[in-house]
């Protein structure tokens, strides 16, 4: 599947928020996975920001994640309207909104 290069931002939106199409069945798998990384995110920038500078705690937080992100992806790559090309395209921007939101404090939706 290929999108606009336009849609890459609705895409990040959507992925974003876990509004890919996906069964009321399912969804609540893709909004469990998306629970989960969001928590696994926090727990381990808590921690780490207390050992060290920020930036440094939010890319440790992100590489101890990465098994829930990669869950929480493969979710959203079993929807209808999106393939695994597409999740991983939209992947960069994700992680980088991620870092955010952890620098961030939390504050805004991730």
């Amino acid at each position: 599947m290929t999108i606009r290069s336009g849609a890459a931002p609705v895409l990040l939106l959507a992925v974003s928020l876990g509004l890919l199409g996906v069964s009321p069945a399912r969804a609540g798998t893709v909004a469990d996975r998306h629970a989960a990384w969001r928590g696994c995110l926090h727990r381990a920038f808590t921690l780490q920001a207390a050992l060290t500078a920020r930036p440094r705690a939010a890319e440790a937080s992100l590489h101890a994640c990465q098994d829930r992100e990669a869950a929480y992806l493969s979710a959203l790559s079993a929807s209808p309207l999106v393939d695994g090309d597409d999740v991983a395209r939209v992947r960069p921007a994700l992680l980088q909104r991620a870092r955010g939101w952890l620098l961030t404090g939390g504050t805004r939706p991730l």
